[in-house]
């Protein structure tokens, strides 16, 4: 060996030849199969869809009072009743942080009118929320809203165009109940800056159910 590798020092032919050789040599590494034990690379996870419903509502009373063009009034809160929502979940770290981007629709209950009857308040709000996993069946989450196109209808389908929308945060807290299915809690912090000035509340917990396929 000592005379191979003198030789291929001196001539750069015989130093190729001399390497192949000891490749040839040499024996080959396998890459591990799962029947050697060792544990298939987990595959990468997947954006998923997913739609929810939620109920929604205020802990305190907190009505709002707003005036409609024509000089009427109508008052109640502005957070409660129901929403429903779709959008999908981003995945972002193998830990199983993910980001989730929805658009939705939220009604208010009824609000009580100046001049008889009620109204109604309709918004099309937009959240980014990022979800971690304290375990395998819960969650929590956080991040923003933003909500589009407010608007009045009823009482003689009187409109108040007067409500700008403010970014609002949430927090909220996901339950696993099943493995495409989880229990939703959570809680708003929004409110509503009026043209005419001031600005209302229309904070608000919500509980409801979200599919993620």
């Amino acid at each position: 060996m000592t005379r191979l590798v003198s030789i291929a020092a001196r001539r750069p032919a015989g130093a190729i030849a001399l390497a192949i050789a000891l490749a040839g040599s040499s024996p080959a590494f396998a890459a591990p199969s799962p029947a050697d034990g060792a544990s298939p690379q987990a595959a990468p996870a997947s954006i998923r869809p997913l739609v929810g419903v939620l109920l929604t509502g205020t802990l305190s009373e907190n009505d709002a009072v707003v005036r409609n063009p024509d000089g009427s009034n109508a008052s109640g809160a502005l957070g409660g009743r129901y929403e429903a929502y779709a959008g999908a979940e981003f995945p972002i770290d193998p830990n199983g942080l993910t980001l989730r981007l929805t658009g939705g629709i939220h009604a208010t209950a009824a609000l009580s009118h100046t001049g008889g009857g009620s109204e109604h308040m309709t918004s099309f709000p937009l959240e980014a929320t990022l979800w971690y996993p304290v375990n395998d069946k819960l969650r929590i989450g956080g991040g923003a809203r933003y909500a589009l196109h407010s608007r009045f209808s009823g009482a003689g389908d009187k409109t108040s165009d007067g409500l700008n929308a403010t970014p609002g945060v949430l927090f909220g807290v996901g339950y696993r109940l099943m493995p495409h299915l989880q229990l939703d809690l959570r809680y708003v912090y929004e409110r509503y800056e009026q043209a005419s000035g001031g600005d209302l509340d229309a904070s608000h917990w919500g509980l409801g159910l979200t599919a993620l396929y």
